[in-house]
Protein backbone atom coordinates (compact mmCIF):
# COMPACT_ATOMS: atom_id res chain seq x y z
CA UNK A 1 0.00 0.00 0.00
CA UNK A 2 1.22 3.47 -0.88
CA UNK A 3 0.56 6.32 1.53
CA UNK A 4 1.11 9.88 0.33
CA UNK A 5 1.46 12.47 3.08
CA UNK A 6 0.63 16.02 2.04
CA UNK A 7 1.89 18.54 4.59
CA UNK A 8 3.54 21.90 5.10
CA UNK A 9 6.27 22.75 7.58
CA UNK A 10 4.30 25.89 8.48
CA UNK A 11 1.24 23.90 9.58
CA UNK A 12 1.08 23.03 13.31
CA UNK A 13 -1.61 20.44 12.67
CA UNK A 14 0.72 18.74 10.19
CA UNK A 15 3.34 18.51 12.92
CA UNK A 16 0.84 16.92 15.30
CA UNK A 17 -0.82 14.80 12.63
CA UNK A 18 2.38 13.29 11.25
CA UNK A 19 3.52 12.43 14.79
CA UNK A 20 0.19 10.71 15.41
CA UNK A 21 0.40 8.90 12.08
CA UNK A 22 3.86 7.59 13.04
CA UNK A 23 2.50 6.43 16.40
CA UNK A 24 -0.36 4.68 14.61
CA UNK A 25 2.09 2.82 12.39
CA UNK A 26 4.08 1.68 15.44
CA UNK A 27 1.00 -0.12 16.72
CA UNK A 28 0.34 -2.11 13.56
CA UNK A 29 1.84 -5.37 12.25
CA UNK A 30 3.11 -5.78 8.69
CA UNK A 31 3.96 -2.10 8.19
CA UNK A 32 6.62 -3.29 5.77
CA UNK A 33 3.83 -3.40 3.21
CA UNK A 34 3.45 0.38 3.46
CA UNK A 35 5.37 2.70 1.13
CA UNK A 36 5.43 6.28 2.42
CA UNK A 37 5.81 9.28 0.12
CA UNK A 38 5.89 12.81 1.48
CA UNK A 39 4.26 15.39 -0.79
CA UNK A 40 4.97 19.11 -0.77
CA UNK A 41 2.06 21.42 -0.01
CA UNK A 42 2.51 25.12 0.71
CA UNK A 43 -0.28 26.81 2.62
CA UNK A 44 0.99 30.19 1.37
CA UNK A 45 3.31 29.98 -1.64
CA UNK A 46 3.38 33.80 -1.82
CA UNK A 47 4.70 34.25 1.74
CA UNK A 48 7.85 36.38 2.07
CA UNK A 49 11.14 34.62 2.58
CA UNK A 50 10.94 35.67 6.24
CA UNK A 51 7.98 37.59 7.63
CA UNK A 52 8.54 40.80 9.55
CA UNK A 53 8.03 40.70 13.30
CA UNK A 54 7.29 37.71 15.47
CA UNK A 55 4.87 34.83 14.97
CA UNK A 56 1.98 36.78 16.50
CA UNK A 57 2.55 39.62 14.03
CA UNK A 58 2.35 37.01 11.27
CA UNK A 59 -0.94 35.60 12.58
CA UNK A 60 -2.54 39.02 13.05
CA UNK A 61 -1.75 39.89 9.43
CA UNK A 62 -2.80 36.50 8.06
CA UNK A 63 -6.13 36.16 9.88
CA UNK A 64 -6.99 39.77 10.67
CA UNK A 65 -7.13 39.11 14.41
CA UNK A 66 -5.65 40.75 17.49
CA UNK A 67 -2.52 39.53 19.25
CA UNK A 68 -4.65 38.38 22.16
CA UNK A 69 -6.84 36.37 19.79
CA UNK A 70 -3.70 34.90 18.20
CA UNK A 71 -2.41 33.87 21.63
CA UNK A 72 -5.71 32.21 22.48
CA UNK A 73 -5.65 30.34 19.18
CA UNK A 74 -2.09 29.19 19.81
CA UNK A 75 -2.89 28.10 23.36
CA UNK A 76 -5.32 25.56 21.89
CA UNK A 77 -2.63 24.31 19.51
CA UNK A 78 -0.12 24.01 22.37
CA UNK A 79 -2.63 21.94 24.33
CA UNK A 80 -3.15 19.62 21.35
CA UNK A 81 0.61 19.30 20.95
CA UNK A 82 1.13 18.18 24.52
CA UNK A 83 -1.07 15.15 23.86
CA UNK A 84 1.30 14.06 21.07
CA UNK A 85 4.61 15.02 22.71
CA UNK A 86 4.92 17.99 20.35
CA UNK A 87 6.34 21.17 21.85
CA UNK A 88 5.55 24.59 20.44
CA UNK A 89 7.33 27.83 21.40
CA UNK A 90 5.33 30.54 19.67
CA UNK A 91 7.13 33.22 21.67
CA UNK A 92 10.35 32.39 19.81
CA UNK A 93 8.92 31.18 16.48
CA UNK A 94 8.75 33.27 13.31
CA UNK A 95 7.19 32.66 9.90
CA UNK A 96 9.15 31.90 6.73
CA UNK A 97 8.37 30.76 3.21
CA UNK A 98 8.70 26.96 3.20
CA UNK A 99 9.49 26.42 -0.49
CA UNK A 100 13.21 25.79 0.01
CA UNK A 101 12.52 23.50 2.97
CA UNK A 102 10.23 21.47 0.70
CA UNK A 103 12.99 21.25 -1.91
CA UNK A 104 15.34 19.85 0.73
CA UNK A 105 12.69 17.33 1.78
CA UNK A 106 12.40 16.23 -1.83
CA UNK A 107 16.15 15.54 -1.80
CA UNK A 108 15.82 13.53 1.43
CA UNK A 109 13.02 11.52 -0.13
CA UNK A 110 15.23 10.54 -3.06
CA UNK A 111 18.31 9.76 -0.99
CA UNK A 112 17.40 6.09 -0.73
CA UNK A 113 17.47 5.79 3.05
CA UNK A 114 14.22 4.63 4.64
CA UNK A 115 12.67 7.17 6.93
CA UNK A 116 15.17 9.95 6.20
CA UNK A 117 12.50 12.29 4.84
CA UNK A 118 10.26 11.72 7.88
CA UNK A 119 13.15 12.48 10.23
CA UNK A 120 14.02 15.69 8.38
CA UNK A 121 10.38 16.78 8.21
CA UNK A 122 10.04 16.34 11.96
CA UNK A 123 13.24 18.34 12.50
CA UNK A 124 11.98 21.10 10.21
CA UNK A 125 8.67 21.23 12.09
CA UNK A 126 10.53 21.52 15.37
CA UNK A 127 12.77 24.28 14.04
CA UNK A 128 9.89 26.26 12.56
CA UNK A 129 7.65 26.15 15.61
CA UNK A 130 10.34 26.85 18.20
CA UNK A 131 12.46 29.35 16.28
CA UNK A 132 15.51 27.19 16.99
CA UNK A 133 16.64 27.45 13.35
CA UNK A 134 15.93 29.94 10.58
CA UNK A 135 14.53 27.86 7.72
CA UNK A 136 14.89 30.85 5.38
CA UNK A 137 18.66 30.50 5.77
CA UNK A 138 20.18 28.02 3.27
CA UNK A 139 22.99 27.19 5.69
CA UNK A 140 20.47 26.15 8.34
CA UNK A 141 18.59 23.97 5.85
CA UNK A 142 21.86 22.24 5.00
CA UNK A 143 22.81 21.80 8.66
CA UNK A 144 19.51 20.16 9.54
CA UNK A 145 19.51 18.01 6.40
CA UNK A 146 23.02 16.71 7.11
CA UNK A 147 22.06 16.00 10.73
CA UNK A 148 19.18 13.89 9.38
CA UNK A 149 21.59 11.88 7.23
CA UNK A 150 21.50 13.70 3.88
CA UNK A 151 24.77 13.83 1.97
CA UNK A 152 26.46 17.18 2.77
CA UNK A 153 27.52 17.94 -0.81
CA UNK A 154 24.07 17.20 -2.21
CA UNK A 155 22.38 19.25 0.51
CA UNK A 156 24.67 22.22 -0.18
CA UNK A 157 24.04 21.98 -3.92
CA UNK A 158 20.26 21.92 -3.47
CA UNK A 159 20.34 24.85 -1.04
CA UNK A 160 22.44 26.90 -3.46
CA UNK A 161 20.27 26.29 -6.53
CA UNK A 162 16.69 25.55 -7.53
CA UNK A 163 16.81 21.76 -7.81
CA UNK A 164 13.52 20.01 -6.97
CA UNK A 165 11.55 23.23 -7.48
CA UNK A 166 9.52 21.57 -10.21
CA UNK A 167 8.78 18.56 -8.00
CA UNK A 168 7.47 20.85 -5.25
CA UNK A 169 5.16 22.59 -7.71
CA UNK A 170 4.04 19.28 -9.19
CA UNK A 171 3.07 17.99 -5.74
CA UNK A 172 1.06 21.15 -5.15
CA UNK A 173 -0.75 20.62 -8.45
CA UNK A 174 -1.35 16.96 -7.58
CA UNK A 175 -3.03 18.02 -4.35
CA UNK A 176 -5.46 20.11 -6.39
CA UNK A 177 -6.17 17.21 -8.74
CA UNK A 178 -6.91 14.97 -5.75
CA UNK A 179 -9.18 17.59 -4.22
CA UNK A 180 -6.90 18.34 -1.29
CA UNK A 181 -7.39 21.89 -0.05
CA UNK A 182 -5.97 21.57 3.46
CA UNK A 183 -3.29 19.62 5.27
CA UNK A 184 -2.29 17.26 6.69
CA UNK A 185 -3.83 14.77 4.31
CA UNK A 186 -2.95 11.07 4.24
CA UNK A 187 -3.92 9.42 0.95
CA UNK A 188 -4.07 5.62 0.75
CA UNK A 189 -3.50 4.15 -2.73
CA UNK A 190 -5.34 7.15 -4.22
CA UNK A 191 -8.53 5.45 -3.01
CA UNK A 192 -9.20 6.70 0.52
CA UNK A 193 -7.82 9.50 2.67
CA UNK A 194 -7.69 10.86 6.20
CA UNK A 195 -7.49 14.60 6.73
CA UNK A 196 -6.40 16.60 9.75
CA UNK A 197 -4.56 15.80 12.97
CA UNK A 198 -6.66 12.79 13.85
CA UNK A 199 -6.19 10.78 17.09
CA UNK A 200 -3.83 7.82 16.92
CA UNK A 201 -6.63 5.24 17.10
CA UNK A 202 -8.50 6.90 14.22
CA UNK A 203 -5.32 6.83 12.15
CA UNK A 204 -4.63 3.21 13.07
CA UNK A 205 -8.13 2.11 12.09
CA UNK A 206 -7.89 3.95 8.76
CA UNK A 207 -4.54 2.36 7.97
CA UNK A 208 -5.86 -1.07 8.95
CA UNK A 209 -8.90 -0.72 6.69
CA UNK A 210 -6.73 0.41 3.79
CA UNK A 211 -4.48 -2.62 4.25
CA UNK A 212 -7.38 -5.05 4.08
CA UNK A 213 -7.54 -6.97 0.80
CA UNK A 214 -10.35 -5.99 -1.53
CA UNK A 215 -13.43 -8.19 -1.25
Amino acid sequence: MKVEIFSDIACPFCYIGTRQFAAALDGLPDTGEIELTWRSFQLDPTAPRRSEGDFYDHLTRKFGISRDEARTMNDRVISMGHESDVEFDFESAFAVNTFDAHRMLQLAGQAGQAGQEAVLADDFFGAYFTGSSDLSNPAELVRLAVAAGVDPDRAAAVAAGDEFAEQVRTDQELAGILGITGVPAFVFDRATAVSGAQPVEVMREAIGRALEPAA
